[in-house]
């Protein structure tokens, strides 16, 4: 062997060795439109913008030499468990969000108000406009490389969402006294309890909401278990977290899309397309671990207890997809970058099985027949050129169902239900900054909310509809894709029956300091089902400031809402969109202006 070869192969070695050591970076791209607080690029350190120099050639080496992989009796050997997440902290305030309505008055208030303000035995309370609050999480993604090309990724939230000092030691759910004292008295608690489901709080201390396996294999990659789902801008699909077709991680969602799912996905050959089939498990409850149909016996393997009454879906995914790296490389050489694809979901459910309270055994009188059928396309387009930035997304859930006598409807109704959004990006001074402009848009029913004046989404009648009702055309954005501050993030909980105009501004005044600004004008796609029977929403204002720096992230941001038409109460009294029938009563008048001031210190690693 001769003395160049053997240094090509010890020089080769190191390398693998580094690599199989190094964990996975994710991909960084820009996305287009003004990303929401908490939201960040993850990826390699900062380089200049430009195209990437070609890397000059190692003397001595040997062009025709190809790199051995590690001997299989090695390579199980290189097991490396990557550890992502993150930690965060929220602080707000809220004023006058229940836009000086009462909420337990008629047609309720779109946010309750404190506990001081509620009805009293005659002793005064403090009754004020404003809710202050903070709440934390911390969220683990651990990845474990099995080799090259299998994995297993994880993901396990801990004190999800518990708000900071809401487990006193004192605080027993059951009325057990506490540990220290007989008596709760708050000004004398000096420690924090661990949340315990159904004792000091609603959820246990860690909960895992995901685990999946990928699987590169000659023809493709496979992935199966409880994994993300996202698609596009986020609109429908939306992981709550990573997004992978951007390459960014918004840390400030409380939700996320997951899937019970086996896909595989590959590219087409002579082609620059992929395609991607899913088998879905949307819904197979009750199973035998839920019930004590089998004497409660938890051990070994549980099971489906009916096939009838299941939610099978199956999605296809054809798609033309740079990875964010390559996009932006594509654009910063003057290049056209287009990314677009379809995503499609047919879902049946022939049965269902209503009523199921969990731990009892499900009532064989309450399975009734269903007939459900919708099929779910979604389409996507993202242009990138110059300085140019164009992004479009398009949804309809079409469909049918053909018995809901459980819920008082004896008609078949139709699912005629449409949403989408563009948003457009012009970058200026090395794209530091960013002028931007999305509208988007989410169809209605014409029924209201129940009460009236209540406009969160959790408030919806079922399927956002009445006896009479044939259609269901009610569209909801994924929750966590934030527009806003206030009206659909807070008092409505996504956007629905809407159409908006979101001009923006976002300026890097630094390389650690940025600053972002804009509007959303919204109106009402179906007046009618507004609590002011009116065209506009309102107007609102959001501001943001923020540092970042190796993961740690600091900021702040301010928003108000200006209420209009839509969000009044009306008065029996009359008028031109008022009149009899409204029945707020006490509760009339207009909308009041509503503030928010929000903090937030996040370190991802």
């Amino acid at each position: 062997m001769s003395a160049r070869l053997f240094t090509f192969l010890i020089a080769t070695a190191a390398a693998s060795a580094v690599a199989w050591s190094a964990p996975r970076t994710a991909l960084a791209q820009t996305s287009p439109g003004t990303p929401p607080p908490g939201t960040t690029t993850v990826g390699p350190e900062e380089k200049p913008e430009g195209v990437a120099e070609q890397a000059p050639s190692t003397p001595g080496a040997l062009p025709t030499t190809p790199v051995l992989p590690p001997p299989q009796s090695k390579r199980t050997e290189y097991q490396l468990l990557e550890l992502n997440g993150f930690y965060r902290f929220r602080g707000d305030w809220f004023k006058k969000f229940h836009l000086g309505f009462d909420d337990r008055g008629p047609g309720g208030a779109p946010f309750p108000r404190p506990l001081g303000c509620l009805e009293t035995d005659g002793v005064d309370k403090p009754c004020e406009d404003t809710l202050k609050s903070a709440n934390m999480r911390l969220r683990l993604e651990p990845v474990i490389h099995i080799d090259e090309k299998t994995s297993v990724h994880i993901q396990a939230d801990l004190l999800d969402n518990v708000v900071y000092g809401s487990t006193p030691e004192g605080l027993i759910a059951d009325g057990t006294p506490g540990r220290r004292r007989d008596i709760a008295i708050g000004a004398l608690d000096y420690n924090q309890d661990a949340p315990v489901a159904g004792q000091n709080h609603l959820r246990d201390s860690i909960v895992i909401k995901r685990a999946w396996a990928e699987v590169e294999t000659p023809f493709g990659l496979l992935k199966f278990g409880r994994m993300p789902s996202h698609w596009g801008t986020g609109i429908f699909h939306n992981a709550g977290g990573f997004d992978p077709i951007h390459g960014t991680y918004n840390l400030d969602t409380d939700y996320g899309d997951t899937v019970d799912r086996v896909s595989f996905t590959a590219g087409i050959p002579g082609t620059e397309l992929r395609a991607s089939l899913a088998m879905d498990w949307a819904s197979t409850a009750p199973s035998a671990g839920q019930t004590d149909l089998f004497f409660g016996q938890q051990d070994g393997q549980p099971w489906d207890l009916d096939d009838n009454d299941d939610a099978n879906q199956w999605t296809f995914v054809l798609s033309r997809l740079d990875s964010p790296v390559d996009f932006l490389d594509k654009v910063l050489s003057g290049e056209l970058a287009l990314n677009y694809g379809a995503h499609v979901t047919y879902r049946t459910q022939d049965w269902d099985q209503t009523g199921f309270v969990l731990g009892e055994t499900p009532d064989p009188n309450l399975f009734v027949p269903r007939d459900y059928k919708a099929y779910m396309p979604d389409v996507w387009l993202h242009l990138g050129w110059g300085d140019l930035d164009f992004e479009l997304e398009a949804v309809g859930v079409l469909g049918s169902i053909q018995n809901l006598s459980d819920v008082g409807i004896n008609e078949e109704v139709d699912i005629r239900q449409w949403g989408g959004v563009a948003r457009l990006v012009y970058h200026f001074l090395d794209r530091d900054l960013r002028l931007g402009g999305e509208a988007g848009f989410a169809s209605g029913d014409q029924w209201d909310n129940d009460p009236q004046g209540a406009t969160h989404i959790r408030n919806l009648r079922p399927f956002g509809m009445r006896p009479g009702d044939e259609t269901i055309n009610q569209f909801i954005f994924d929750p966590d894709y934030q527009i806003d501050l206030i009206l659909f993030r807070e008092l409505i909980g996504a956007v629905t029956n809407a159409i908006y105009i979101r001009p923006s501004f976002e300026y890097d005044i630094t390389d650690r300091f940025r600053m972002r600004i804009q509007n959303v004008t919204s109106f009402a796609h179906k007046r009618v089902s507004t609590p002011g029977n009116g065209m506009m929403y309102g107007v609102e204002f959001d501001g943001d400031v923020e540092y970042h720096h190796d993961g740690f992230s600091a900021g702040i941001a301010y928003g108000v809402l200006f209420p209009l038409g839509a969000l009044d109460h009306p008065s029996d009294a009359g008028g031109a969109l008022g009149g009899p029938g409204f029945g707020y009563g006490d509760n009339a008048g207009d909308a009041e202006t509503a503030q928010t001031i929000q903090m937030r210190l996040m370190l991802q690693f």
